[in-house]
């Protein structure tokens, strides 16, 4: 894991010298070593005379057309770009470059050319290292069939403090589709058994109708999460994000921790917002249609005035290896949500295994 002390953002501390971090859960970057405290100054705007405005979103298909883009170093202060060879997560460090945070892999330092659209606002982090390396312990703690020697070793493990980059869509949708919508009936049918016995029973039946419509609907702040450096469902399954508590970007939120480069393009982003859409838009069609079954045969929706912004979302991560397979333990470090991976300890799972085939055969036994 990297030491936090390293990654240091250009902030030096005006009483003794030493780098200023962010302190999580407050407003202000401290000292490590005189405990002299430095509060997060509101941003500027892009002229750097103004205050900057309220958080702000951006026309989607300009911005595709015409992005505009920074380097790395013009984001964060002395910045560069490392990459993992193994996860091939790129993530923007102003220390030496350390192990990757995803996957505990040596990172290297690569000469990007590529620029980057500026996230204009982030969530700072409000938990701090030591209560979600507590989350973490009882995490494992609660795992049944977790390995014993594995408490022990979560113990050892540090966190890393990353931001992940998640795009945001608004967008206005208009669909037509066709479909069917079925309604249920019931019919009485006779049967005679093997005695000669007539029974009649109920047989519900379903009627078929072709419907067409349209629907209108608008979609505020989808999110995605832009990363490519772990499985989708990990990070699903610490939302949801207190969006509305979102700060204008300020690099000082920044100092002492990582932040990931996004993975996922803005146009890739919004296929997978699109996905999203889709399935509420089709839920929305099935009420619209109505009756007691719905079939879709077809969706036409079209996208207006598509809105996006890029932000930076606060996640402690632990990444350690058990025997020679790698696990990863996040925590949402605004909320506290968990979610990881973990191995399984054979022998727990057999002697549970043993122990119910040996009280189904003591019950069998005594009767």
């Amino acid at each position: 894991m990297s030491d936090e002390s390293n990654n240091h953002t250009g902030f030096p501390c005006s009483s003794c010298g030493a780098q200023l971090t962010f302190q999580p859960g407050t407003a202000q970057l401290t000292c490590p070593y005189c405990n002299h405290a430095q509060k997060v100054e509101n941003p500027l705007s892009r002229d750097n005379q103004s205050p900057a405005p309220l958080i702000k979103e951006y026309d989607y298909l300009e911005v595709l057309n015409n992005p505009v883009t920074i380097a790395a170093n013009e984001m964060i202060t002395n910045a560069k770009e490392v990459e993992c060879k193994n996860c091939g997560a790129i993530t923007l460090v102003t220390g030496q470059a350390e192990n990757c945070p995803f996957c505990d892999s040596p990172m290297v330092v690569i000469e990007s050319k590529e620029g980057l659209i500026v996230p204009e606002s982030l969530l700072p982090f409000r938990i701090e290292k030591s209560r979600a390396q507590g989350i973490f312990r009882e995490w494992i703690k609660s795992r049944w069939f977790a390995p014993n020697d594995l408490i022990k070793k979560a113990q050892k493990e540090g966190m890393d403090g990353v931001y992940l980059p998640y795009w945001t869509y608004d967008s206005q949708t208009s669909s037509r589709y066709r479909g069917e919508r079925g309604e249920h009936y019931y019919e009485e049918e006779e049967s005679t058994d093997s005695d000669g016995n007539t029974q009649t029973t109920r047989e519900r039946r379903t009627r078929w109708y072709s419907v067409s419509g349209d629907i209108n609907q608008d979609f505020d702040d989808v999110m995605v999460c832009a990363s490519k450096s772990l499985p989708q469902e990990l990070f699903d399954a610490l939302e949801p994000w207190p969006i509305n508590e979102l700060k204008n970007y300020n690099e000082g939120y920044l100092a002492g921790f990582l932040a990931e480069k996004y993975g996922i393009t803005l146009k890739e982003g919004f296929g997978l917002a699109e996905q999203k859409m889709d399935a509420a838009i089709r839920q929305a069609i099935k009420k619209d249609i109505g009756g007691d079954e719905q079939r879709i045969h077809g969706v036409d929706t079209e996208h207006d005035d598509i809105k996006f912004k890029l932000i930076l979302l606060p996640l402690w991560i632990s990444s350690f290896r058990y025997k020679e397979k790698i696990y990863r333990f996040l925590v949402n470090a605004q909320t506290g949500e968990a979610n990881g991976e973990r191995p399984y300890s054979t022998i727990k799972i057999v002697l549970l295994i043993l122990a119910i085939v040996s009280i189904f055969a003591l019950f069998a036994y005594l009767n």
